[in-house]
């Protein structure tokens, strides 16, 4: 042990000297996402977000509905929200398939139940693979629930009054009746300062695959989402220059000569693995710091991000040990590996939401290491513990790393 460390210290005091690719490899990141940020979230009147697709199922068919359906497509609301009236039965097939963000669902007798000053439920279908689309349909369901549950409970005279002169005829309706309903309106009109509670309206809230039930999200934070994205690109490119090293050493004959001592290959294998995988930690730990303090990100619990980080980064150090066991010298290795970062970016979501990309393209997302990242922070952000995320990268890390030692212990006694 005491042997790893020494090649351990002496890559660290190596790159000490000559901190500059890490340096920018950690900076592009930051650059990166707050471009992305600023372009993506909303300045001034503008909303700079893309339509939400939201499909509405109407049940009830009536002016309660329709004066929901109104609201989404007001003014103020109609360059945020696409709505796409459907039945129930196409409403949930696409939204299986991911193409709208919500499925709301107006229950039957809705407007009656306003009326009647009965209980009524939305339900509410969010499309699983986006992240945040989703939450603004949400909060604009929960925000219309209390002001028209408000407004019921505290008019409940009145309606109920409008209620009876809809089933009378015309000529038996009296003036003399309506006028004291319409003097206690305007009282209450003028001394309304608060909404009644509880809601009289709920929205019950359900995800197109049937799932534990998690935690209130925090409010959402566009750097949140982009950072761990972008991050995860240039931490497996930070990382590959610390694995190279067994190259560039061989190349140079520095590696024989580390041979020719008491330490043995499998020592020298773990030394570089055990470099690449702690200088991996470090430079993530520096990131996550940094977006704490530029872009306010709350990462959740940190003890599961932390232990996240380390399987990622000895995922990383493992993939790219075995990776070196089959090129003859860095130029190859360095023509090589940029690719295929460059796919596992492309592919697992760091260049692109993997929801917007080809049914196809989103099956082979699954094999890449970005996508099991992004996915298992995401649910760290929202106080969950990634455990498929962790279970996948930590497995197929370990195979990674046994791997690596077997094929480069062939490697560098050639």
């Amino acid at each position: 042990m005491k042997r790893i460390l020494l090649i351990f210290k002496k890559d660290l005091k190596k790159r000490a000297k000559s901190p500059y690719a890490v340096l920018i490899l950690l900076f592009i990141p930051f650059v990166m996402t707050s471009i992305l940020g600023l372009v993506f979230s909303p300045s001034g009147d503008e909303n700079t977000f893309p339509k939400i697709k939201v499909l509405v199922v109407d049940k009830d068919k009536n002016i309660a509905s329709k004066f929901l359906i109104q609201a989404f497509e007001n003014p103020q609301m109609k360059d945020m929200f696409r709505i796409s009236i459907v039945d129930e039965t196409e409403g949930k097939k696409q939204i299986s398939k991911g193409k709208a963000s919500a499925l709301l669902i107006i229950p039957e007798n809705f407007s009656d139940n306003i009326l009647k000053n009965k209980k009524s439920e939305f339900q509410l279908i969010k499309n699983p693979s986006e992240r945040f689309l989703p939450v603004i349909v949400e909060e604009f369901m929960n925000t219309f629930a209390v002001i028209v549950s408000g407004f019921v409970q505290v008019f409940a005279e009145e309606i109920q009054g409008i209620r009876l002169l809809t089933e009378m005829q015309f000529k038996d309706i009296s003036i003399a009746e309506i006028t004291p309903f319409l003097e206690k309106s305007k009282q209450k009109i003028i001394t309304l300062q608060d909404y009644l509670d509880p809601p009289l309206i709920k929205l019950k809230e359900e995800m197109k695959e049937k799932e534990k039930k998690e935690q209130k999200q925090p409010g959402f934070n566009i750097f949140a989402f982009v950072l761990p994205a972008i991050s995860i690109m240039f931490l497996l490119f930070i990382i590959e220059i610390f694995l190279r090293d067994i190259l560039t050493e061989r190349e140079k004959g520095t590696l024989q000569r580390i041979l020719f001592s008491s330490i043995r290959p499998v020592e020298y294998i773990l030394a570089k693995i055990l470099s690449g995988w702690l200088m991996g930690i470090m430079a993530y730990l520096i990131i996550v710091a940094a977006g704490i303090l530029i872009f306010d990100i709350s990462w959740g619990n940190y003890l599961y991000l932390f232990g996240f980080i380390a399987v990622t980064c000895f995922w990383i150090a493992g993939f790219f040990a075995l990776l070196n066991s089959f090129f003859k010298n860095r130029n190859q290795a360095g023509a090589i590996t940029a690719p295929i970062v460059i796919i596992f970016s492309a592919f697992g979501g760091s260049m692109v939401q993997v929801s917007q990309m080809p049914e196809a393209f989103q099956t082979v997302s699954r094999f890449t290491l970005n996508y099991w990242f992004i996915t298992g922070v995401e649910k760290i952000t929202k106080g969950n513990f990634p455990a498929l995320p962790f279970l996948i990268i930590s497995v197929t890390g370990t195979v990674l790393f046994i791997l690596s030692i077997i094929f480069l212990k062939k490697k560098i006694r050639v």
